[in-house]
C-alpha cells in the first residue's frame, strides 16, 4: 500500500475529523478525503464507515491498520534518531501539557534556568483543561493530577509524586473564619473538592457565592479575598498572596502522574525534560 496514503489514515486517527487532519498536514479537507479514498480502493476494504450520527469513524480494519501505521512510523523515527544521533543528544523539540495551574505556576518559572542549562531543547507547554490523548501523539509528555486512564504498551505512566495540602486565607485576611471557596459541581470528583466540601458541611461554615472551575480559579479566588481552601503547598507556599492557617494537612490524596510515550523514553532529551520534572515536583531538601 502507498505510504504516502497510509499517513493520510495516521492523521485522520489522530486528528478525528477531516478537517482537522488536513490542517494538521498543511493541505484541504478534499485532499485528505481523496487519498482515504485511494487508500481504500488499494487495499479493498473499507479503513473508515459512518457512524449513525454521522460522523466518519473508522472500521475495525481501519483501526487495525493504524496501528501498524504506527508501529512502522516508530521503526522509522528510531533509525532516522539512530543513523543522525539523536538519540544521544539533548536537542530537539518536547511538548509538555498538563492543567494551566501547573504549567502557569511550577513549569514556566523554572523553565529559564532549564534553558540555560539545556539550551539545546526547545520547551513546547500547552495549558489544557482536557487530558490530551499520548497515543494518538497530541503531546510527547503530559503531568496528569491522579491516576491515568489511559495507557497502553505505548504509554509509560510513572507516579513521580504526590501532592501536600493545607488551608489558606488571603495574606491580607489572616483569619480562619472565612467563607470555603468550593469547586464547581462539575468537579466535584476531585479529591480536594470533596474534602472540601465535607468540611464546609460538618463545621456549617459560610461558603463562597463563588465556586471556581479548576484549581488555578480557586487559588485566584482565595487570593482575592473570597475565602479560604485546601491548596496545594508546593504551589500555595511561593504565592505571597496567600497565607497558610494551620501547620495541620488535610488528609487527601493527589498524585501526580508523568506520562510519555515508551518508544521516546530513552531519547536523552526525553530522559533530561523527565528528570527536570521530578525535581519540580519532588525537589530534594536542601543540606
Amino acid at each position: 500500500m502507498n505510504w504516502e496514503n497510509l499517513k493520510y489514515l495516521l492523521a485522520f486517527y489522530r486528528a478525528g475529523t477531516l478537517v482537522e487532519a488536513a490542517q494538521r498536514l498543511g493541505v484541504d479537507a478534499t485532499t485528505v478525503s481523496r487519498r482515504l479514498a485511494a487508500l481504500q480502493d488499494e487495499a479493498g476494504v473499507a479503513f473508515l464507515e459512518r457512524s449513525s450520527g454521522g460522523a466518519l469513524t473508522l472500521t475495525r480494519a481501519g483501526q487495525k491498520a493504524v496501528q501498524h501505521v504506527e508501529m512502522a512510523e516508530t521503526a522509522l523515527v528510531k533509525l532516522d534518531e539512530d543513523l543522525t544521533g539523536a538519540r544521544f543528544a539533548e536537542e530537539g523539540i518536547v511538548r509538555i501539557s498538563s492543567v494551566p495551574v501547573v504549567v502557569n505556576s511550577l513549569l514556566i518559572p523554572r523553565a529559564s534556568a532549564f534553558a540555560s542549562k539545556h539550551p539545546g531543547i526547545e520547551l513546547h507547554l500547552a495549558s489544557e483543561g482536557r487530558n490530551v490523548s499520548l497515543p494518538k501523539r497530541e503531546t510527547d509528555m503530559a503531568i496528569r493530577l491522579g491516576r491515568p486512564g489511559e495507557g497502553g504498551h505505548n504509554v509509560k505512566a510513572k507516579r513521580i509524586a504526590v501532592l501536600d495540602h493545607a488551608v489558606y486565607s488571603p495574606a491580607h485576611m489572616r483569619s480562619t473564619d472565612l467563607p470555603w471557596v468550593q469547586y464547581h459541581e462539575d468537579m466535584s470528583f476531585l479529591p480536594q473538592a470533596r474534602w472540601v466540601a465535607e468540611n464546609g458541611s460538618s463545621a456549617k461554615s459560610e461558603l463562597s457565592s463563588v465556586r471556581p472551575y479548576d484549581l488555578e480559579g480557586v487559588i485566584e479566588a482565595v487570593a482575592a479575598g473570597l475565602g479560604k481552601s485546601a491548596l496545594p503547598t508546593l504551589i500555595a507556599e511561593k504565592d505571597e498572596r496567600l497565607f497558610r492557617l494551620s501547620k495541620t494537612e488535610p488528609e487527601l490524596l493527589r498524585e501526580v502522574w508523568l506520562l510519555q510515550h515508551a518508544d521516546q523514553a530513552s531519547l536523552a532529551r526525553m530522559k533530561t525534560v523527565s528528570h527536570w520534572l521530578e525535581e519540580i515536583f519532588s525537589p530534594k531538601p536542601r543540606i
